[in-house]
């Protein structure tokens, strides 16, 4: 699944919606929070693997950074799970770019990964990291994961 954040911000910008960063935060955190559980609902109806990016946990570290009331979102994350270990991509310099929907610099990305991080953690979930190598080394690392969790999970 797609990155919802970005998927609103463009929404928003081409409707001239007000559900973006820079004008109603609070409205841009619900949207992002209502594309989440969509998401997630479209995901279970589908009966097969699916990868997110991003996943409602995120919401809640969205909400925090905005300054608007994450309980919407923590309540979500506790009704809405997945499994129950996620894979995590931490910041990552040299491969890191901004565009319209991205526009935090790369060393502020550093605190949201932390809120990002806490969320997930404080909704229970464990959490791999994907090393930082080649595109081929990552994607093998994601297979991998998926693999071994589908293959215990059908012993």
């Amino acid at each position: 699944m797609d990155e919802p954040a970005r998927e609103v911000l463009a929404e928003q910008r081409a409707t001239g919606g007000r559900g973006t960063w820079d004008q109603d935060p609070s409205l841009f955190v619900n949207l992002l929070l209502q594309r989440s559980i969509a998401n997630y609902s479209m995901a279970r109806e589908l009966g097969e693997i699916v990868v997110f990016d991003r996943g409602i946990p995120d919401c809640a570290a969205y909400a925090v950074r905005a300054g608007v009331d994450p309980g919407p979102s923590l309540r979500a994350a506790e009704e809405f799970r997945y499994q129950p270990e996620v894979l995590l991509l931490e910041p990552w310099l040299d491969i890191y770019k901004t565009d319209e929907e991205r526009i935090l610099p790369f060393d502020e990305t550093i605190g949201f990964h932390q809120q990002i991080v806490e969320a997930y953690e404080r909704a229970g979930y464990t959490l791999t990291v994907v090393p930082q190598d080649s595109i081929e080394e990552r994607a093998a690392f994601v297979r991998n994961f998926i693999d071994h969790r589908t293959s215990a999970a059908n012993s």
